[in-house]
C-alpha cells in the first residue's frame, strides 16, 4: 500500500534484490482517471513487470491507489511514495491568474520530492531514476540531480497555438494564448533547468515528432519518440451501426480555447440543408455558455446535446454511439480522447499536426492541414458532407481505427520503455 513522506517502512528494503530497483517520478498516477494520472499509472504499472518499482507521486492519489490495491490485491514489484501539497500551493493552483503562476505549486512539490527521493536513493541504490509525469517540460522536477542514470519524459508541452488561429479565438483567447505562446517560447529555449536536466540525462524521451523536432533544433540532441499515454484494452467487436440514422458525431475535451469547438460549430452551420446529423459535446469549461451561445446564432443548436463531464463507463458508451469521432484541438501533445475512439472503432477526423498527427493514419482517419480557420473549417464541411454520403467508407475506416489502436496498447509502450532502460543500463 501506500507509504507517506513521513517515514520510510523498513519492509521496503528487501535483503536479496531480484531485480533492479528503479525510481519514478509521477507527481499525477492514478487508476481510475485519465489524462497526466492514467500516464502515471501506466508506465508505472509497466515498469513493474520488469523491475522493482517505487513511484513518488501525489498524496491526492493516494485514497484511489489504495482503493485499488486493496480490492484486486497488490501489484508485484510496485510500491508508492505519497508527498503532500501545502495548503499554500492548492491555494496558488486556484485560478491561475498569470501563466507562470501556474507552475509555482508543482515547483515547491517537486522540491519535497526531491529531499524524498534522496533519502529514499541512499537506501535503495536505484540503478535507474525516471521522471514521467507530468509530461509538459516546463516542469523537470530536481531528480536528475542523483547519482543514477535519469530518464526523462515522455515530454510535451512545446506545441503552441498557431498564430495564425489567434484572432478567431476572440480577445480574451488571443491575449491568454499569445501570453503562453510567448513564455512557453521563452522558457523552451532559456531556462537554466531545462537545459541542465537535458545535459544529464541518459536519455530524453518526447511524445510526438514534432516536440522532436524542437529538441533538435534548438538542444541540438536527438531524443527518442515514445507516446506519452496508451490503451488497456482494444474492442473486440465493432458496435452495429444504421445507415439511416443521421451521421453521429461526437467532440470531448474541456471548453477552452485550445480546444477550438468553434470550428466544428462554423463548419456545422454551412452544411447542405440534406444533411441529416447529430453533435454530442462531452466536456465542461468556461467557454462553455459562449459556445452554446454560438450554437444559436448559427443555428445549430437543435442538433447538438451538451453532456458535460460523465463517468469515466458512461464517456466510453457513447464512442459505441458515435460515428465519427472529430477532434479539433489547436494545441496538444497527443490526446486520449482520440486514441479511445480508435480503440472503439471510431474514425477520427483531427487536425495534421503535433501528437494526434503521428497518431491518426489514413486509413482510420482524415487529417486537415493546419492553415487558417477559414481553410480548416471548409475542410470540415466538405469532410463531413463525404462521409454522411460514404457511411461504407466510415464502416472500412472502423477496422483499421481498430488495428491503428492495438499499437498504442500499454504493453506495446511498456515493451518499448523497457528497451529503453536496458539500453541505458547498459552503457552505466
Amino acid at each position: 500500500m501506500g507509504k507517506s513522506y513521513k517515514g520510510l517502512d523498513p519492509n521496503m528494503l528487501d535483503s536479496k534484490e531480484q531485480r533492479r530497483r528503479v525510481l519514478l517520478l509521477a507527481a499525477a498516477c492514478n487508476p481510475y482517471k485519465g489524462s497526466e494520472s492514467g500516464v502515471g499509472w501506466g508506465w508505472a504499472t509497466e515498469a513493474a513487470k520488469r523491475f522493482d518499482t517505487w513511484v513518488i507521486c501525489g498524496h491526492w492519489d493516494r485514497d484511489d491507489i489504495n482503493r485499488f490495491l486493496s480490492e484486486r490485491g497488490p501489484i508485484p514489484g510496485l510500491h508508492f511514495c505519497f508527498i503532500n501539497r501545502w495548503w499554500v500551493e492548492d491555494l496558488l493552483l486556484q485560478g491561475q491568474p498569470l501563466y507562470e503562476i501556474h507552475y509555482l505549486p508543482h515547483l515547491l512539490w517537486h522540491r519535497r520530492a526531491f529531499k524524498f527521493a534522496a533519502q529514499l536513493h541512499r537506501q535503495l541504490k536505484f540503478a535507474l531514476i525516471h521522471q514521467v509525469a507530468r509530461t509538459g517540460f516546463r516542469e523537470p522536477g530536481f531528480l536528475w540531480k542523483l547519482d543514477a542514470p535519469f530518464v526523462w519524459g515522455p515530454v510535451g508541452g512545446t506545441q503552441n497555438y498557431p498564430w495564425t488561429f489567434l484572432r478567431s479565438a476572440g480577445i480574451s483567447g488571443a491575449l491568454k494564448e499569445g501570453l503562453r505562446s510567448t513564455l512557453n517560447l521563452l522558457q523552451f529555449h532559456f531556462s537554466p533547468r531545462v537545459r541542465k536536466v537535458i545535459k544529464k540525462a541518459a536519455c530524453v524521451i518526447v511524445a510526438n515528432s514534432e516536440v522532436k523536432l524542437d529538441f533538435e533544433r534548438v538542444h541540438g540532441i536527438k531524443p527518442q519518440v515514445l507516446l506519452e499515454t496508451g490503451l488497456h484494452s482494444v474492442e473486440n467487436r465493432l458496435s452495429e451501426k444504421n445507415d439511416r440514422n443521421p451521421l453521429r458525431l461526437l467532440w470531448s475535451g474541456r471548453l477552452r480555447h485550445h480546444k477550438a469547438l468553434h470550428l466544428l460549430l462554423h463548419a456545422l452551420s454551412d452544411l447542405p440543408p440534406n444533411i441529416s446529423y447529430e453533435l454530442k459535446i462531452l466536456g465542461e469549461g468556461p467557454l462553455k455558455r459562449d459556445w452554446q451561445n454560438l450554437s444559436r446564432r448559427l443555428g445549430v443548436e437543435r442538433h447538438c446535446q451538451w453532456l458535460g463531464w460523465l463517468p469515466h463507463d458512461e464517456a466510453m458508451n457513447q464512442y459505441g454511439w458515435a460515428d465519427l469521432v472529430v477532434f479539433t484541438s489547436l494545441r496538444d501533445t497527443s490526446s486520449n480522447v482520440v486514441l479511445e475512439a480508435l480503440s472503439k472503432g471510431v474514425p477520427v477526423i483531427c487536425l495534421d499536426h503535433q501528437g494526434v498527427s503521428d497518431i491518426v493514419t489514413e486509413g482510420c482517419g482524415i487529417k486537415i492541414p493546419v492553415t487558417t480557420p477559414k481553410e480548416v473549417i471548409n475542410n470540415l464541411r466538405e469532410i463531413i458532407v463525404s462521409l454522411a454520403a460514404q457511411r461504407s467508407k466510415l464502416s472500412l475506416m472502423s477496422e483499421h481505427a481498430r488495428k491503428r489502436a492495438r499499437e498504442y496498447l500499454w504493453s506495446k509502450g511498456g515493451e518499448r520503455m523497457a528497451k529503453i532502460y536496458y539500453s541505458v543500463l547498459a552503457k552505466d
